[in-house]
C-alpha cells in the first residue's frame, strides 16, 4: 500500500478504499486514519453517523473484560507506584476508564488501607465503573467526571487517556495546584511535529493526539515537574496506513515529580 501510493493517481484511490473500510469498520479492532494540524480540523473528517469518543455505553463496556490484566506497559508504572503509593493518601486516575488499573494492580501493590483511588472519566464510563465497585466491594475506589479533587492528590496517574484530551497541559495548569508525582504512560510520542489523526475502536471514532516528544516533555516541566525516567513500552503502537512515516512503533511512560 505504501509504495503503491507514491502514484498520484493510486493514492487517491487507496485513500478513498481505505477511508470506506475505516469508517465502517466495528468489532475488536484498533484502526488509525488520517494526518491532520489540530483537533478541530480532525472533527471535520469524522463519519458524523458513528459514535465519538467514550461517552456510551457500548464504548464503556468495550475493555471491560481486561480490568484484571497486566500488560508489559504496566510494570514500570508499578515499579514507580511501589516506591510512592506507600505515602499516598489519593491517587488520582485521569482517564482510569472503570477502575482498570485499581484492580490490576492491587493483586501486587498493598494499598495502604487510608488510600482513595479517585478515577476522573466520562459519565458514561462512571456509570459502569460505580457499578463494579459497588459489586466487587472496592469501596476505596472513587469516581467522578471532573478534575476535581486533583489539586489535593498525591499522584497523577494518567495511562493512555492524554491522547484523547484536547490539551491536556492547559487544563492541568489551570488548576490551584498539581499533585506532586505525575506518571503519564501510554503515550504517543516521537521526534515529528505534534498531529491528530482518527482513531476507530470499533465502538467509536475519535480525535487522537501524536505528541511530540520534546514538546510534551517542556510542557509538563513548565508546570513544575522534574523528569525522573523515561521508557518505551512496545505492546502499544499506532500505524496510520498512507501515512506510515507519522506511525508510532512503541509508545512511552514517564515519570515525573515536583521538589519540594
Amino acid at each position: 500500500m505504501q509504495a503503491a501510493a507514491r502514484l498520484p493517481l493510486l493514492r487517491g484511490l487507496l485513500e478513498d478504499a481505505y477511508g470506506r473500510y475505516f469508517d465502517h469498520a466495528e468489532g475488536h479492532i484498533r484502526l488509525f486514519r488520517g494526518i491532520y494540524p489540530n483537533f478541530p480540523a480532525a472533527a471535520q473528517a469524522m463519519p458524523a453517523w458513528r459514535p465519538a469518543g467514550y461517552d456510551n455505553e457500548s464504548s464503556a463496556y468495550r475493555v471491560i473484560d481486561e480490568w484484571l490484566s497486566i500488560s508489559e506497559y504496566d510494570y514500570p508504572i508499578m515499579f514507580w507506584l511501589s516506591k510512592l503509593v506507600p505515602e499516598c493518601r489519593t491517587l488520582f486516575d485521569w482517564g482510569g476508564n472503570v477502575g482498570l488499573k485499581y484492580f490490576a494492580y492491587r493483586k501486587y501493590l498493598p494499598y495502604p488501607q487510608d488510600m482513595r483511588w479517585r478515577v476522573s472519566d466520562l459519565p458514561a464510563v462512571v456509570a459502569v465503573g460505580r457499578t463494579i465497585a459497588e459489586r466487587e466491594g472496592a469501596t476505596a475506589l472513587e469516581f467522578t467526571t471532573t478534575l476535581d479533587g486533583l489539586a489535593e492528590a498525591d499522584i497523577l496517574l494518567a495511562a493512555g487517556s492524554l491522547n484523547f484530551i484536547e490539551d491536556p497541559i492547559a487544563m492541568l495548569r489551570a488548576l490551584p495546584a498539581l499533585p506532586r508525582h505525575f506518571i503519564p504512560c501510554k503515550v504517543p510520542v516521537y521526534e515529528r511535529p505534534s498531529k491528530v489523526t482518527l482513531h476507530n475502536m470499533g465502538t467509536a471514532v475519535c480525535l487522537y493526539h501524536l505528541f511530540n516528544r520534546d514538546e510534551f516533555v517542556r510542557g509538563v516541566e513548565q508546570l513544575g515537574y522534574r523528569l525522573v525516567d523515561e521508557w518505551k513500552s512496545s505492546d502499544c503502537s499506532c500505524y496510520i496506513p498512507l501515512h506510515a512515516e507519522y506511525s508510532i512503533p512503541a509508545y512511552s511512560g514517564f515519570y515525573f515529580t515536583r521538589d519540594g
